[in-house]
């Protein structure tokens, strides 16, 4: 029994250091799991948010377009209703695919700014298709870009991506459309 008691401390020591061991281990392949885990859903995130971006752009892009046919809009690259809108509503409905990806991975705030920009697109489309809005063209190109800014601000904090500080970025293009928009083109449509 005395050599046990001599025995004791060095066995509980090895007991304390076996359970610390499993215990470091266990976080460490937890913390490892749970890297992977973020890692794996920030790639479809990022996926996700870049496809409905690009869907989103496509409808605005027809918008713009048929807009020039109709001469709200200054454009050379122009596209009679005829053709545009059976595009613009098929971009619409890519759209609309890549909405719900959005909604089932986004957060919250994502979602938010996703949903907005797909309205303000869709207020293009409106008046690009001849429909009245409440708002003029330049305002809803406006709305547009902000909106897009928003998304993008939204995805990327969700994601971790570093904002930047560089708003041309977002505004050079909306801003040349918005100030070509103020002489629009005569155009018989």
């Amino acid at each position: 029994m005395q050599a046990f008691l001599q025995q004791l401390p060095a066995l509980i020591g090895v007991v304390i250091g076996a359970l610390a061991s499993f215990a470091a281990t266990s976080a460490a392949e937890r913390s490892r799991w749970r890297r992977t885990q973020s890692v794996r859903w920030d790639e479809r995130r990022l996926t996700a948010y870049a496809e409905y971006a690009s869907a989103v752009k496509k409808v605005i892009s027809l918008s713009v377009r048929i807009a020039a046919h109709r001469g709200i809009h200054p454009d050379i690259d122009a596209l009679p209703p005829e053709e545009g809108l059976p595009a613009l509503a098929a971009a619409e409905e890519e759209r609309t695919v890549k909405w719900e990806t959005v909604l089932l991975l986004g957060t919250g705030s994502t979602v938010v700014a996703a949903r907005a920009w797909h309205e303000s697109a869709f207020r293009l489309q409106r008046i690009a298709s001849g429909r009245e809005v409440e708002l003029s063209w330049s305002e809803a190109i406006d709305a547009v870009s902000k909106a897009r800014r928003r998304f993008y601000e939204a995805a990327k904090a969700d994601i971790g991506i570093a904002l930047g500080d560089v708003p041309e970025s977002y505004d050079w293009q909306i801003s040349r459309l918005i100030a070509a928009d103020s002489t629009p083109p005569e155009r018989n449509t």
